[in-house]
């Protein structure tokens, strides 16, 4: 059993799910797996898809065994952006071949419009991401239980949601990967207060742990250089934007300090905008390296 915050519970039980699709050929094979259960933390059904490697040919021939029970793959848990759900990486990014490429298992969670917080209302997708979705990967595929072989990433919302969730729990995952995550929640909310996007939580007062807390980006990175100093684990960061992306200025102060406090951070540009044609290239050529070096699976 597990316990975060007020919440407890047990291994979930997955309700159902299904191999949407699984196939084997030279280049590359994997099983996209939809999955649908009650979640503790959410108090309510969720979906969620799981990309999991699955032997080629070339393996077979070989006699190569990706089921070996001693094999225990790392898995990189995906963070979808605002309108988005966990099915949108699949659709969108060439998740299936680099699950394969550098062989790991990839958890693609929904979380709504939740920008990763647990809810005044009683959703606690904090806590779902970072301890109950974990059980429930480990428990029921051949994945580590080891932080070093836990990933968190996401893209735009979830690039936030990775930086918050990763640096609010340092000792669960190794690295943490943003890609166009917007890391200055007030300024952008001011800037944007008239859009509904934004009304998850209200208006900007009512937003939990705006200024100095869990949503302070630029506190959580004075928490991280305390608990450098002290030789505690801090999780490498990954921190990428397109130059014409809207959100770029309201990541550069968060990347300034990021570099100032001198955390072990990698900070990338480029020409681009706030799409999936600029993250694409970036999660194959500096992502996955970042995560894994050169090693492919």
């Amino acid at each position: 059993m597990h316990k975060t915050g007020c919440i407890s519970f047990d291994e979930p039980r997955i309700e159902s799910y299904t191999i949407i699709k699984s196939y084997i050929n030279e280049v590359v094979s994997m099983s996209v797996m939809h999955m649908n259960f009650t979640s503790r933390s959410l108090t309510q059904k969720t979906d969620l898809w799981v990309v999991y490697p699955t032997p080629t040919l070339q393996d077979m021939i070989q006699h190569k065994d990706h089921y070996d029970p001693e094999r225990l793959w790392p898995v990189v848990y995906m963070l979808h952006g605002a309108g988005g759900d966990g099915f949108e990486w699949i659709q969108r990014a060439d998740i299936e071949p680099l699950c394969c490429k550098y062989g790991f298992i990839a958890v693609l969670p929904s979380c709504q419009l939740s920008f990763y917080n647990d809810t005044p209302d009683g959703r606690n997708f904090a806590s779902y991401v970072a301890w109950e979705l974990p059980s429930m990967i480990e428990a029921t595929f051949h994945a580590s239980r080891q932080a070093k072989d836990r990933y968190i990433m996401g893209y735009s919302m979830g690039g936030f949601g990775a930086v918050r969730i990763g640096l609010c729990n340092p000792d669960r995952y190794h690295k943490i990967a943003s890609l166009s995550g917007c890391m200055d929640i007030a300024g952008f909310i001011n800037a944007f207060e008239d859009n509904s996007i934004f009304r998850i939580h209200g208006s900007l007062a009512d937003w939990p742990d705006i200024q100095g807390g869990n949503n302070d980006s630029l506190a959580l990175l004075d928490r991280a250089a305390a608990r450098k100093a002290k030789g505690e684990y801090v999780p490498p960061m990954y921190h990428t934007v397109g130059r014409q992306d809207f959100i770029y200025e309201y990541s550069q102060a968060w990347r300034k300090k990021a570099q100032e406090l001198g955390l072990d951070f990698i900070y990338t540009e480029g020409e681009g905008v706030h799409d999936f044609s600029y993250w694409n290239t970036r999660i194959d050529q500096e992502v996955l390296p970042f995560f894994f070096g050169n090693q492919q699976g």
